[in-house]
């Protein structure tokens, strides 16, 4: 939908951007000429929660705008044999593949709207493009707040958010980067707080240190955060696997998520199990598999959960670090997770600026 005039209260709003939607504008205060802009990635539900968690900020008197992608500039790349059969008055899902086309980022001041300044972007997951907000941000000293899914109990928040239950569901919020890195707060209260509304669930009941492990787990790197940093993934996994194999005789499993589109049905504690170390990037079975006591290497310094409980130099494999402060990562990682009320309200911003300051 093309936007020519915005009605804010009973004036017009000019705006030069045929596919930003400022949902309110307001006068006075120390904020009243910045905005926060959040883009829509194509996927319904995510883009439909982004919108209640970022725009809802009228609530609190501040402005928003949400970037729709244009629909004639982005290249959709569909793959013609998945859409055989589809009805034509079907909506295609944008693809993950999709080099969506922003224009805001693309326009001559990417950190402007009318007078008005853009103080951060909000965005959702890896996928279709977003990587292009990430080199307009950084570019222009522009924040950005990146959204997905939760550290602790991802896959019971995943069922909530399949079934709209958005009350129950947490979510991770990151500024200017993908994960939490490092350890800025240890308070335990939404720790406990999990642990409690999921009492029957073991995954956060640490174990202890597994120090006679023999086989060496390794975790595929993410093919669309690789993307995002112009890597390869099948290049970083295999350099992994090479550098592993100059400093350890050690037999190797790679264990792979998804096999034919399908997930590993060897569950991760049965390839863990009698682990000398598990070998990640970023995924999120290295929390649970630090968690349940395998000791961890991650490949780089930056872009891991996983990091402060990890040693980073391969070379080291057969020296682990067994770290004493597990508890204080989870604390960590549970103060980093929202539910969605949260992050309309404002709370996760303050509290992500708090962090960084």
């Amino acid at each position: 939908m093309k936007l020519d005039k915005v009605v804010i209260g009973e004036s017009m709003y000019k705006i030069s951007l045929k596919n930003i939607d400022v949902h309110r504008e307001y006068e006075g205060g120390d904020t009243s000429n910045k905005f926060v802009v959040a883009f829509q990635t194509g996927k319904g539900h995510n883009d439909a929660l982004l919108q209640r968690m970022v725009l809802g900020r009228h609530l609190r008197k501040e402005n928003a705008a949400w970037q729709k992608y244009d629909e004639y500039k982005s290249i959709m790349n569909f793959n013609e044999q998945n859409f055989i059969g589809w009805p034509p008055s079907r909506r295609r899902p944008t693809p993950a593949e999709a080099k969506l086309y922003w224009e805001i980022l693309e326009s001559e001041k990417p950190h402007r709207i009318g007078k008005g300044w853009i103080k951060s972007y909000w965005f959702w997951g890896f996928m279709r493009n977003t990587k292009r907000i990430v080199e307009i941000a950084e570019k222009h000293n522009i924040d950005w707040f990146f959204i997905d899914h939760a550290y602790l109990y991802h896959q019971r928040h995943s069922m909530f958010e399949k079934y709209g239950d958005m009350n129950n569901c947490l979510f991770r919020v990151v500024k200017n980067n993908y994960v939490i890195d490092k350890i800025t707060d240890t308070n335990d209260n939404r720790l406990l707080h999990l642990k409690a509304r999921f009492a029957k669930d073991d995954e956060l009941d640490m174990l202890p240190w597994n120090k006679k492990g023999k086989h060496i787990v390794v975790i595929p790197p993410s093919y669309w955060l690789c993307k995002n940093l112009g890597w390869n993934a099948s290049v970083v996994l295999q350099e992994t696997i090479d550098t592993l194999k100059k400093h350890t005789d050690r037999e190797i499993r790679v264990r792979i998520k998804k096999m034919n589109g399908n997930y590993n049905p060897v569950p991760l504690h049965e390839d863990m199990k009698d682990a000398h170390a598990v070998v990640s990037f970023q995924s999120s079975a290295a929390a649970k598999a630090i968690i349940k006591g395998t000791p961890s290497f991650t490949i780089t310094d930056k872009y891991s959960a996983a990091i402060p409980m990890s040693q980073t130099d391969l070379s080291k494999i057969e020296t682990p670090i067994y770290p004493d402060n597990r508890h204080e990562w989870l604390c960590n990682l549970a103060n980093h997770q929202f539910y969605a009320d949260e992050i309309q309200s404002g709370y996760a911003e303050r509290y992500l600026n708090e962090q960084h300051a």
